[in-house]
């Protein structure tokens, strides 16, 4: 896919774009973006311009009319001019990746990009877009020389998602000419397995992880206050809440358990295919760490203690996310 690049057509653009690709240098997560590597044409305002100024050219000549021959000659230096400080609005620019966060397959991965200039110059207006996602727009100020864009992308699928080629461009201040380049910079995204939606439940000491879940109750710590239930302790009930609303609820609490469980590849039905038992297991990972279980995890050729918290629950998407990936 090319990206597109204003009155030229999609064939052109596209050769443009693969002569471009090998002229760029090798990056890896830092680029400045030089005189050589940015590429200006006019836009279709900029024709309509200088279209124009040759009609007003014309008209002059014919008429031996100087008022006219001053007013294009003054449109044009503003046009040259304004070319000059729409390529210079790309020039010097440095861009720098930053670590993007985890995402779920079929969500957008946002990819942050810090933005700087060698020069202490403003950049202003400045138009970052992936291959198949929305621009965005983001500027550097002399006062504040250094600032962050986030560039979307759609994650279809588990793994790594790599940033990949994506172009940078304006059309700052006149609006007439569009400059523009290629920028490819060594980044990626961890993309774990999307949750089912109505996965299996896991049966545990009669309680069950997934859309059932019985939340395990005590004495201990406060959680939160839900609806009543009958059957629930008279102690339990939340008076407060309950003088306030007129609605009967009743205060939970967690207790500390030290059971634990193994969220297990094994305990999925032979017949179901890889990626429907990776989407399962993240449903039950996600399911547990919500309710404070200790929870381990068994896939092939590899095995995670059981534990629980923020390191862990990533450790156990990012085993689902990567598995059978080199």
């Amino acid at each position: 896919m090319a990206f597109d690049l204003p009155l030229l057509p999609n064939s052109l653009a596209r050769f443009i774009q693969r002569w471009a690709t090998k002229r760029l240098p090798e990056t890896d997560y830092t680029t400045t973006l030089v005189r050589r590597r940015i590429y200006i044409l006019p836009n279709r305002n900029g024709i309509v311009f200088f279209i124009i100024l040759l009609v007003i050219l014309i008209g002059a000549v014919n008429y031996e009319n100087s008022l006219g021959h001053m007013l294009t000659f003054l449109l044009g230096a503003i046009g040259f001019l304004g070319m000059f400080h729409t390529h210079q609005n790309l020039n010097h620019l440095k861009l720098s990746v930053s670590q993007p966060r985890p995402v779920f397959a079929g969500q957008v991965a946002l990819f942050p990009i810090n933005l700087s200039s060698n020069k202490q110059s403003a950049h202003l207006n400045v138009m970052f877009q992936s291959k198949n996602g929305e621009a965005v727009a983001a500027h550097v100020t002399k006062d504040n020389d250094e600032s962050q864009v986030l560039i979307p992308l759609l994650a279809n699928q588990r793994g790594k998602l790599a940033l990949q080629q994506f172009k940078v461009y304006t059309e700052y201040p006149l609006g007439l000419f569009h400059a523009w380049s290629w920028v490819e910079l060594q980044t990626s995204c961890l993309v774990y397995p999307r949750p089912d939606e109505h996965p299996l439940h896991l049966q545990y000491h009669g309680k069950q992880i997934g859309q059932h879940f019985s939340e395990q109750t005590g004495n201990d710590d406060f959680a939160a206050i839900r609806k009543y239930q009958k059957g629930d302790a008279p102690s339990h009930l939340a008076w407060k809440a309950i003088a306030r609303t007129g609605i009967l609820q009743t205060k939970q609490f967690h207790a500390e358990t030290g059971e634990e469980i193994i969220l297990s590849w094994y305990q999925l039905p032979d017949n179901m295919d890889i990626e429907k038992r990776l989407s399962v297991l993240c449903r039950w990972v996600l399911d547990a760490d919500k309710h404070g279980l200790k929870y381990g995890l068994d896939i092939p050729r590899q095995f995670i203690a059981a534990d629980s918290g923020l390191h862990h629950r990533h450790s156990c998407l990012k085993a689902l996310a990567l598995f059978g990936q080199p």
